[in-house]
Parts: structure tokens; C-alpha cells; sequence
């Protein structure tokens, strides 16, 4: 039996159950595909032929099928032990046990390109993002690039790649890992290797936001563009990770990452990234994104001009 969704404008899907999150329930349906449904939309919904994890704003956590409530806007969670009526729009985070690899991704990939002819240089921005997950864990892989060209060179002036995965021990604490990479020609910056390792907490869950904190222990290593090697360096991190959506009045949503480094191997020295994002539908799966950034460096490399690098960039991102 193939799952169902029953829309207040008459409308039914019929498919396969990807997941929820930020408020949007993913559905391959057999006819138009992947479709992305909110929440406030789905009348009836019905899929009692898979397991599925079910965190809720009340952090309350469920494994079990999925049947129609007798109150529309409803559901009836049925695991083992007992049987659960929640509010659709409770609905924190879903998640489909499903084998299959590829039907539990979900992501987004965005593209930007300005020129001026005034200054003849072109500046191309490129960034997506990918999730996956089982049972406990949540894995996020992110990437972004932002390049120069002008008439004669291409330059790779800002560059990061970051793996996420956290392992949820509570409904609100859970351990973490991350790794990095990052570029950044304006501060010195050729290549810095990072890894993470801590816990956190998930501080504020509600039907249209979330905020999480996490801290622990970073091993860092950066090479400058002078080729001098800073060899390992130990930094304390303090992470907040911030998601918004509103989708009416309009069509929005923001998410917020914010990593402040303490030094330990340089006593004293203060990095922070900071990368913002926002994002209105223009139409299905399309949308319009501003995302401002900011990196500042209270002891940048040798030689390096400044210690605060910032932009605005925009693009249109696809979301899958």
C-alpha cells in the first residue's frame, strides 16, 4: 500500500513519504514526482505501510506508523506501545526508515553571477546543501564558493565545505562531529583544515523556528598564502545554528550558522563566521536568495591587510 495525502483543495498525491522538515512535507508522488507540500495545507494523511521517526515541538519522539486522525489537520501516530494524536503543524522533524538511500536526501543547490563593465570583473557564486538521515543521526553536508574573473585570471577567493552528523541521546541533547574546509584570499587564508567534536542542545523548537548550541573541542591546521604552516592548533567553538519559515506574507525562510573560535594553542586570538541566508519562493521548488557573510580574525596571518572579510551575495536556489 502506497502512502496518502489529502489536501484541503480537493487534491490527493499518492507515492511515498520522504520526510518533514522546516514546516514542508517531501513527497514522491507516482505521477508528478518529488512535490513539496506545507504542512497547513495537508488535511488528511495517511501512511501505515513504513516506520517512521517523528520528533515534535513538544520534543516528543515517536517511531511508528502513520494513520488519518478523525479531526482534520490530524494524525494518529500508532508505535508499539501506544497510539499518538498530534497536530500536523507539530511536527518538528519526520523521517522516513525507508532502505532506500536516495529517497531519504532532501537539499537545495543555488547559483549566482554578477559583472559590471566598469570594472570588468565578473564574481560567480555557487553553493548547495544535502541532508541525510537514519534512525538517530542527521548528517549536513554544505558547500559553498564565491570566484573572480576578469579579463585575464579566475580566482577561488572564498571557499567552504562542511560536514555535519549528530547523534540525538535525548530529544534535546545529542553529541556532534564536524568537519571543515575553508579559503579565504582576503584573510590570508589558502586552506584551513578543521575538525569538531562536541555536544549540544537543541534550545528553542517551535512550528516555525529552531535553535541549536553546540560546543566542544576543534583541531585546526592553516596554511596562509604565503605557504607558512600554522602546524595543529586547539580552539574551544561555540556554534548556533538558527532555522526560520513563514510561509504566508510572505513565502520566507532563514537560516542562520554562527561559529565563534576561542584560541588555546594561541592564547588569546578570536575568529568568528558568521553565514546568513535568505530565501523567498518566486515559483514551486524555485527561489530568490540573499546571503550576507562575514569572517573576522583578531590575528590573521603575517602580513595580511585586514582581519575582517564580509559580502552580500545573491542567486537562485532549487530545492529538492
Amino acid at each position: 500500500m502506497q502512502d496518502s495525502v489529502f489536501l484541503y483543495n480537493g487534491q490527493i498525491l499518492i507515492g511515498s513519504i520522504k520526510g518533514v522538515s522546516l514546516g514542508v512535507l517531501s513527497f514522491d508522488d507516482k505521477d508528478l514526482k518529488i512535490v513539496n507540500v506545507k504542512l497547513y495545507k495537508i488535511k488528511r494523511l495517511r501512511a501505515d505501510n513504513n516506520i517512521f521517526r517523528i520528533e515534535t515541538i513538544a520534543n516528543d519522539v515517536y517511531y511508528g506508523t502513520i494513520q488519518p486522525s478523525d479531526k482534520n489537520g490530524y494524525i494518529s501516530i500508532v508505535t508499539p506501545e501506544k497510539k499518538a494524536r498530534i497536530e500536523l503543524t507539530a511536527i518538528n522533524v519526520l523521517i522516513s526508515m525507508d532502505k532506500h538511500f536516495f529517497k531519504r536526501l532532501n537539499g537545495s543547490v543555488s547559483l549566482g553571477f554578477s559583472y559590471t563593465k566598469s570594472s570588468q570583473i565578473g564574481q560567480l557564486n555557487l553553493s548547495g546543501q544535502v541532508g541525510y538521515a537514519t534512525r538517530h543521526i542527521e548528517n549536513e553536508l554544505s558547500v559553498s564558493s564565491l570566484s573572480s574573473i576578469d579579463t585575464s585570471t579566475f580566482s577561488r577567493t572564498n571557499e567552504n565545505v562542511a560536514l555535519f552528523s549528530n547523534y540525538n541521546i535525548t530529544p534535546v541533547w545529542f553529541v556532534a562531529g564536524q568537519l571543515n574546509y575553508q579559503r579565504n584570499l582576503e584573510l590570508s587564508i589558502k586552506k584551513r583544515w578543521q575538525q569538531i567534536a562536541g555536544g549540544g542542545k537543541k534550545l528553542i523548537v517551535t512550528k516555525n523556528m529552531t535553535l541549536l548550541a553546540m560546543s566542544g573541542l576543534a583541531f585546526t591546521q592553516e596554511t596562509s598564502t604565503d605557504d607558512v604552516n600554522s602546524g595543529l592548533l586547539l580552539e574551544v567553538p561555540l556554534i548556533l545554528r538558527y532555522n526560520f519559515f513563514q510561509f504566508q506574507h510572505p513565502n520566507l525562510q532563514i537560516s542562520a550558522n554562527q561559529t565563534t573560535y576561542f584560541g588555546i594553542t594561541q592564547s588569546g586570538r578570536i575568529r568568528m563566521d558568521l553565514n546568513t541566508s535568505f530565501s523567498w519562493e518566486l515559483v514551486r521548488y524555485f527561489y530568490l536568495t540573499m546571503s550576507p557573510y562575514m569572517s573576522f580574525d583578531n590575528r590573521p596571518p603575517v602580513g595580511t591587510a585586514s582581519n575582517v572579510d564580509y559580502g552580500l551575495v545573491f542567486g537562485i536556489s532549487y530545492k529538492f
